[in-house]
């Protein structure tokens, strides 16, 4: 200390004030901080907005320029994002990283789990340190228990104080794991005011008594905790000191009681003395306004309105003997003392390059991601909206009331509301919008299922209010009338909202400038994820009910098919028996060595399941519904359609087009030329049914220039030929648009979404590359056509012939068809390994329109794509069969309805879904082991197939009328 003159160590007691983002070092503001450092040796800064990279780089410059370490402070009472900010880029709108942003307080504390106060102060800490920042001003230690608090609101933990007390201490002993001070603020508590100090001054008037019980209880914890500091707040407070007028930040009264009665010998801070309910106070200058925060007790007097003036005057005062040498030096050596347990004296410069490994790394933003979806609150649901059911509910009109600034809101909600619901309209209307978008937001919602009514409003710094605009109650009420089910979700403020006459379902989310906050949200809405968040405050007697809010728990939805007894689903088990019975005598019969099947209804199983062996030989498994069957022909739609018709939902792929648009091989006559996607599709391009490829091309390079050249033999158009080029070259298409192969589009869009871990291509060749690093196994080329290496699912895959002519072997857990085998085995027409368990999900997703298991993949308008009759001379859909009087569609049985479609495979496998009745049959045999010769399966499936659909007891079932000669159709 004696080293130090009068001047360096009151300078150390002051921290300044600048912002995060980037300045050129002779920009103004970098002028007046270097000037403050030169001039008056300030102790450090308070950092405001920036990126993680520019608080970096600027506060590591103005290290190099301090005699002194300094220290940086900033607000991260959610999380490091909350100073390090996403930055947006207009007119773009595109968005940059920032720090990790956790629910505010009030959402921490809906999670009934200190735990996540702790690793939210952990977090911040880490990410803190990492840009350069000592001193996280955080955690809020008000207890908010007044609904109209313009500026503590969603920033407190709640209204009970013990149990914000517990939250408070968890965040502080976080935040200390990770080397930063703390600060509890704002004290002795600005909860129960209804005045932003920002703008005036706010008066707490409570007794002395009630301050005990309420307001210091979690202060106290937060110094149980080992907290580095206490910021005092600007509210007056007679019960302590008996002066309305005067604040706790600069009242005598403040330091004693922090210091003698809760004895407290750590730091003690102001709040920001540049603030509104200071600047009224008469006759205080800024030297004076500084001279008495330090006779309050004060250590670090935070941004006062002039630097140079309050340095001075702190100066003159000790010279004068207003203030003591002795206090001056307490002050600094806490100062001192602090800054050595940063060890600031040793290092003051962070690694610039470490900034993007620690900032909002992947296990940050995954417990950002859980904390948010176990703060998720619903506080009302008297009519039983919850959840949003994607499977009938499929046009939500979404509506996102922010500030006028915040271009942002509600995007992330709407983006993962899409992800379950089949259309969503969403609007963000602010005060500034003009009425005619308010209309049109009514018009929209006419039109939908349900409405999404989002507010994004959170307490904001000199804003005086935080109340619901009138415009957005106005249209609450006309969206009210309309009686579809609504939702009104709240991102910030939870008080104004549940007056909105939408709030009948009224769900928290605690957080309106975090996307986890949205995603979770949104999963609750469309029962994703439980419901389970506690209000941590007591909401207003409800404006709408009359009645006091309480929490609601809500499990998730199961969009899952799930086995149920067959009479629930309208359905008899007897009849169903009897299918049993059919199949079991098929295998004796030696149509199969085995079958799987899968039968649903309604959304339920009623059979999955498997029967006989995978192969005639001893020492082969039992048939289970998670054995893997070739698929063969069922590649076509399962596969090729799906990742045709999701490039057409990105408006990718036109059916409508020459294929000469995407494969320009395809050369020819004039008719050939103009051959559309579409034809290919539905067997109409005038193609051959097959050829003998696999004589002599090898991968798919070889086989598309064998197919391209091929002459048409019939007008494309005007009948249909059943063709494997067709699909093929569909596969090609999807290839060349998608940029990866067929099996990667599939992985990403369908497969892996819906968590389909039995369908794949290739199943022993997979199994061998992902279990060899760094190397390609000689079998896994096209050119190699002998080997057949073992694998773990080798078990588990049902062999198909045994060849005599091509590959000498009898084909075990590589494609069958010869074509396939040859191109490398990930082709459009043939290639596809799956389950019964898998594929009875594929149905599902269609006749859900395609959503499951959370995941909408396809648009209801492609899967009625998808399933509409393509011409008038065939039974073709896109890519799939339907029923009809003759040809390959009567695989289905005399049963199915005409809204259904199907397929079969050469192995033995079939698929067939009824629209009409909500019903899917998977039907997988390997009818061709050993000998392709055998065809006992097609009697197997026609009665598989009736047999099942006339186990259905409620409605009445009948027989499809023939068009033309029945016994011609059925031969």
């Amino acid at each position: 200390m004696a080293r130090l003159t009068l001047e360096e160590k009151v300078g150390q007691m002051l921290m300044g004030r600048i912002e995060g983002d980037f300045d050129n070092m002779d920009a103004a503001q970098m002028r007046t901080a270097i000037a403050q450092i030169n001039g008056q040796g300030i102790g450090g800064f308070a950092v405001g907005i920036g990126t993680p990279a520019d608080f970096a780089l600027k506060l590591n410059d103005l290290q190099k320029r301090s005699k002194l370490p300094l220290w940086f402070a900033a607000d991260l009472e959610w999380g490091s994002g909350m100073r390090l900010w996403r930055p947006t880029w207009l007119p773009y709108g595109s968005q940059g990283g920032g720090g990790t942003a956790f629910p505010f307080n009030m959402g921490v504390g809906a999670t009934g789990d200190p735990a996540f106060a702790e690793a939210a102060g952990r977090i911040t800490g880490r990410e803190a340190r990492a840009v350069g920042v000592h001193w996280v001003l955080a955690p809020v230690a008000d207890v908010n228990t007044a609904a109209d608090n313009p500026i503590v609101n969603v920033r407190s933990y709640g209204s009970v104080p013990t149990e914000v007390g517990r939250f408070v201490a968890a965040f502080v002993k976080g935040a200390t794991q990770s080397r930063v001070l703390t600060s509890a603020k704002h004290f002795p508590g600005h909860g129960d005011t209804e005045v932003d100090s920002h703008v005036e001054l706010p008066v707490l008037q409570v007794t002395r008594a009630r301050l005990d019980s309420l307001e210091l209880v979690p202060f106290k914890a937060a110094i149980a905790a080992g907290a580095s500091s206490i910021m005092t707040g600007h509210l007056a407070v007679p019960a302590l000191g008996g002066n309305r007028e005067l604040p706790a930040s600069v009242a005598p009264h403040t330091g004693t009681l922090i210091r003698g009665e809760l004895r407290f010998d750590g730091l003690i801070i102001t709040d920001a003395l540049t603030m509104g309910a200071l600047r009224r106070l008469p006759g205080y200058s800024p030297a004076e306004l500084a001279v008495r925060a330090v006779e309050a007790g004060t250590d670090v007097v935070l941004s006062p309105p002039d630097i140079a003036q309050a340095h001075s005057g702190i100066v003159a005062a000790v010279q004068s003997g207003r203030l003591t040498t002795e206090q001056i030096d307490r002050s600094v050596r806490r100062i001192l003392g602090a800054k050595a347990w940063l060890g600031l004296h040793q290092s003051r410069i962070v690694a610039a390059d470490s900034v993007n490994h620690i900032v909002a790394a992947p296990e940050h933003e995954r417990i950002a991601a859980e904390m948010a979806v176990r703060s998720i609150t619903l506080a009302r649901d008297s009519a039983r909206v919850l959840p949003l059911d994607p499977r009938t509910v499929r046009r939500v009109t979404l509506v996102a009331f922010s500030a006028v600034n915040d271009i942002s809101a509600g995007r992330t909600l709407a983006a993962q509301l899409r992800r379950s619901f089949n259309t969503v309209d969403f609007t963000r209307l602010d005060e500034s919008i003009d009425q005619s978008l308010y209309d049109s937001v009514f018009v929209q919602s006419q039109r939908s299922d349900a409405v999404v009514f989002a507010t994004f409003l959170m307490p904001i710094s000199g804003q005086g209010h935080i109340r619901v605009p009138p415009r957005a109650g106005v249209l609450a009420e006309r969206l009210a009338v309309l009686n579809k089910p609504t939702i009104t979700v709240a991102f910030g403020d939870p008080y104004g909202p549940s007056y909105l006459a939408t709030a009948n379902t009224y769900l928290l989310a605690w957080q309106p400038r975090n996307d986890h906050a949205q995603v979770a949200a949104a999963r609750a809405i469309a029962g994703l994820n439980a419901i389970t968040g506690k209000l941590p405050i007591s909401l207003p007697r409800s404006a709408l009910t009359g009645a006091p809010e309480r929490s609601l728990t809500l499990a998730p939805a199961n969009y899952r098919l799930t086995p149920v007894p067959a009479a629930t689903v309208g359905m008899s088990e007897d009849r169903l028996e009897k299918v049993d019975s059919i199949i079991e005598a098929a295998i004796a019969d030696r149509a199969s060595p085995g079958v799987a099947l899968a039968i649903g209804r309604l959304g339920r199983l009623v059979r999955l399941k498997g029967f006989g062996r995978l192969d005639y030989r001893p020492g082969f498994a039992e048939v289970t519904d998670s054995s893997l069957y070739d698929l063969a022909s069922l590649t076509k739609v399962i596969g090729t359609t799906s990742a045709a018709l999701l490039l057409v939902q990105d408006s990718l792929l036109d059916l409508d087009v020459p294929v000469r648009r995407y494969l320009p091989e395809w050369t020819g006559t004039p008719a050939k030329e103009a051959v559309t996607v579409r034809q290919l599709m539905t067997h109409t391009a005038g193609l051959p049914s097959g050829l003998p490829l696999w004589r002599t091309a090898r991968g798919k390079s070889e086989f598309l220039a064998g197919i391209a050249p091929v002459a048409l033999t019939y007008e494309p158009g005007t009948r249909m030929v059943y063709s494997d080029l067709g699909l093929m070259l569909v596969g090609f298409i999807v290839e060349r648009l998608s940029g990866q192969g067929i099996d990667g589009s599939l992985n990403e869009r369908l497969f892996n979404p819906l968590g389909l871990r039995e369908t794949l291509y290739n199943p022993l060749l997979q199994s061998i590359a992902s279990a060899t690093v760094g190397s390609t196994p000689a079998s896994s080329r096209p050119s190699d056509l002998g080997s057949e290496p073992s694998s773990v699912l080798m078990p588990r895959i049902a062999p198909t012939e045994v060849d005599t002519l091509f590959r000498k072997q009898h084909m075990h857990g590589r494609v069958h068809d010869e074509n396939a085998f040859a191109a490398g085995g990930v082709v459009g027409h043939a290639g596809l390994f799956s389950s019964a368990r898998d594929l009875a999900a594929i149905a599902q997703l269609l006749l859900n329109g395609g959503f499951y298991a959370g995941e909408r993949v396809f648009r209801v308008e492609t899967v009625d794509a998808l399933r509409r009759k393509q011409n008038d001379f065939s039974s073709r859909a896109l890519g799939w069969d339907m029923p009809a009087a003759c040809g390959n569609g009567t695989a289905g049985g005399d049963y199915f309805s005409a809204q259904s479609i199907g397929h079969t495979g050469f192995t033995g496998t079939s698929i067939w879904i009824d629209f009409e009745r909500d019903l899917f049959v998977v039907l997988l045999t390997n009818r061709v082991n050993p000998t392709r010769n055998n065809q006992k399966h097609i009697a197997l499936r026609r009665a598989v197939h009736d047999a099942t659909q006339q186990a259905i007891t409620d409605i009445d079932v009948k027989p499809r009328e023939w068009v033309g000669n029945p016994v011609a159709c059925r031969s």
